[in-house]
């Protein structure tokens, strides 16, 4: 694909995103705040094309409910071919408010395609989630998730940046007021550092539902 094609693929990409997201403002009522994640992940490999993540992950002010959180979680990636990749995601939530404890489970397939643009990378993915409550408030819900990133290889800069747009939305709940329509915006990049692989990013997420709290999100993160 040339070089002029994939800015195009760039260009379209946000500038649907964009006006997607203005489109679907309208009246709504609406604040914005910052909030923190943080990760930590060990990757093994027992096979030639799987490898397997565990990690666990804190969030200040992590979901939609607005609380800190802390998670648990195991990732199944499963090469299918140079440019297809196949995970499966489990994950326990312990949610923290001034009432105790929320627990909730979680369960997330996806498969991504990354498409040749020389010496960067154009990648969509396509996934499905579904969640339960063990625990606490919350209702159980599935959603859908689209997610499409470019990645601009800069010479002599091993901080590649990323930039990407990710829609995600409830096609079940076990209560309709409480589905959830989400798109983010953000950017990206991961280095080697210290024998593992160090990443930085920040991510804008609009909330499409009535009285919604956005996010400006800063993320950091490390695997070994």
């Amino acid at each position: 694909m040339s070089f002029m094609k994939s800015k195009f693929l760039v260009v379209a990409l946000f500038g649907f995103c964009g006006s997607f997201l203005l489109a679907q403002t309208g009246d709504t009522v609406s604040t914005i705040s910052p909030r923190s994640w943080a990760k930590v992940t060990y990757r093994f490999k027992p096979a030639k094309k799987l490898n397997i993540d565990l990690s666990a992950l804190y969030r200040d002010v992590g979901g939609e409910e607005g609380k800190n959180s802390f998670i648990s979680e195991v990732q199944f990636n499963v090469e299918q071919s140079k440019t297809t990749t196949i995970a499966m995601e489990l994950r326990h939530y312990s949610i923290f408010d001034v009432d105790g404890l929320n627990q909730r489970w979680r369960a997330r397939v996806s498969a991504t395609k990354s498409l040749d643009i020389g010496k960067d990378d154009f990648s969509i993915r396509l996934g499905a989630q579904h969640r339960e409550i063990i625990s606490g408030g919350g209702v159980a819900r599935a959603d859908a998730r689209f997610r499409a990133s470019y990645t601009k290889s800069i010479k002599n800069w091993k901080w590649d940046p990323t930039v990407y747009s990710e829609y995600i939305g409830s096609f079940y709940s076990e209560k309709p007021d409480k589905q959830s329509r989400r798109l983010r915006l953000g950017v990206e990049t991961d280095n080697k550092v210290i024998g593992g692989k160090l990443s930085v990013g920040y991510f804008y997420q609009h909330d499409f539902t009535e009285s919604a709290i956005h996010y400006n999100t800063i993320s950091l993160g490390y695997r070994f």
